[in-house]
C-alpha cells in the first residue's frame, strides 16, 4: 500500500512541478518582455530628453553671443561723424583738402583753430611741470605730404635699398599722400627741446618715451582732449609704428575715453559706429 500510495501520488506531484514551472518561465518571459519594452521607451526617451537639452543650452549659448554682439557698449556722447573724430589712414583716405580755418602756432606750424585753445593750454600745462617742448609739424596739406613720402622714399633708394624695401621703410612712419593725419589739422607732432636741438636729427625718436617731456605728454594729454595716436602694440591696428611725438585732438571725453581703455582711433570709431547700427535698427 505504501508503493501504490508513493507511485499515485508521484505523477500528481510532477505535473505540479511542471505546472508550476512553466509557470515560473512564462512569468520570467513575460516580465522580461515587459522589462525590455519599458525600458526602450525609458532610454529614447532620455536620448531625446538629453538631445533636447544639448540644442537648449547650444541656442542659449548661441542667444547669448548674439545678445552681446547687439548691446550698445557705452561710451561719451559722441558720433563716429563728429569733426574731431574724423578718421584718415590707409583704408580711410582723403579725397580731397578739409576745409578749417587755419591758426599759427609760435612754432609757425598751422593747425585747425578750432583746437588753438587746447592746444595753448596744453603748453603751458607741461611748462608750469616743467617741460620744455618744441612742436615739429602741424598741418600739411596733401601735396606737402607727397613732398614728404618721396623725398624718404628717395632717401631709402639711393641708400641701395629695393622699390619694395624703400616703400616699406618709408611707410613704417610716413603715411601715404592722402592718408595722413596731418592734412586734418588736428594732430601736432611734439618732442622734447633736448632731442629736437640734436644737430642733424628731426627730434622725432621713439626714446622720446623715456624723456620728461614723453612721459609727461603720454599722462597728460587726454586731460586737454589729445590722445597719443600711435601707441605701442596698436601698429597692426593703426598701420603707424608707434610714435610718442604724435597726439591728435579728438576732445577731452573721448580722449579721457579712449585712454582708460586703451582704444586707438581706429577702435573708438569702430564702436561708435556699432552702437550707431544698434542704434539706427532698433528704432
Amino acid at each position: 500500500m505504501e508503493t501504490k500510495k508513493k507511485y499515485s501520488h508521484t505523477p500528481e506531484r510532477y505535473a505540479q512541478r511542471l505546472r508550476f514551472l512553466a509557470g515560473l518561465l512564462l512569468a520570467m518571459l513575460f516580465f522580461t518582455g515587459c522589462t525590455t519594452d519599458d525600458d526602450e521607451p525609458s532610454n529614447s526617451q532620455q536620448d531625446s530628453t538629453t538631445s533636447n537639452h544639448s540644442e537648449e543650452a547650444q541656442s542659449s549659448s548661441q542667444a547669448s553671443v548674439d545678445e552681446a554682439g547687439s548691446k550698445v557698449i557705452v561710451t561719451p556722447a559722441a558720433s563716429s561723424t563728429d569733426w574731431n573724430l574724423v578718421l584718415v589712414n590707409r583704408e580711410n583716405q582723403l579725397a580731397e583738402e578739409i576745409a578749417m580755418e587755419i591758426y599759427l602756432t609760435e612754432s609757425g606750424y598751422p593747425i585747425d583753430s578750432r583746437i588753438q585753445e587746447p592746444y595753448l593750454q596744453l603748453l603751458e600745462a607741461g611748462k608750469a611741470a616743467g617741460m620744455d617742448f618744441t612742436m615739429i609739424s602741424g598741418y600739411r596739406s596733401i601735396e606737402q605730404q607727397q613732398a614728404n613720402y618721396d623725398v624718404n622714399y628717395q632717401n631709402y633708394l639711393a641708400a641701395g635699398l629695393s622699390e619694395a624695401e624703400a616703400r616699406a621703410k618709408t611707410e613704417e612712419y610716413i603715411a601715404l599722400p592722402n592718408a595722413s593725419e596731418h592734412t586734418t589739422g588736428l594732430a601736432v607732432d611734439i618732442t622734447a627741446t633736448a632731442l629736437a636741438n640734436q644737430e642733424g636729427n628731426s627730434g622725432l625718436f621713439p626714446d622720446l618715451e623715456n624723456y620728461p617731456e614723453g612721459l609727461w605728454l603720454k599722462e597728460n594729454a587726454p586731460k586737454f582732449g589729445f590722445v597719443l595716436r600711435y601707441p605701442k602694440e596698436k601698429e597692426a591696428i593703426t598701420g603707424i609704428n608707434f610714435e610718442p611725438w604724435h597726439f591728435r585732438y579728438v576732445g577731452i571725453e573721448n580722449a579721457v575715453y579712449m585712454t582708460e581703455n586703451n582704444l586707438t582711433l581706429e577702435e573708438y570709431v569702430a564702436i561708435l559706429k556699432q552702437n550707431e547700427t544698434i542704434g539706427n535698427s532698433e528704432q
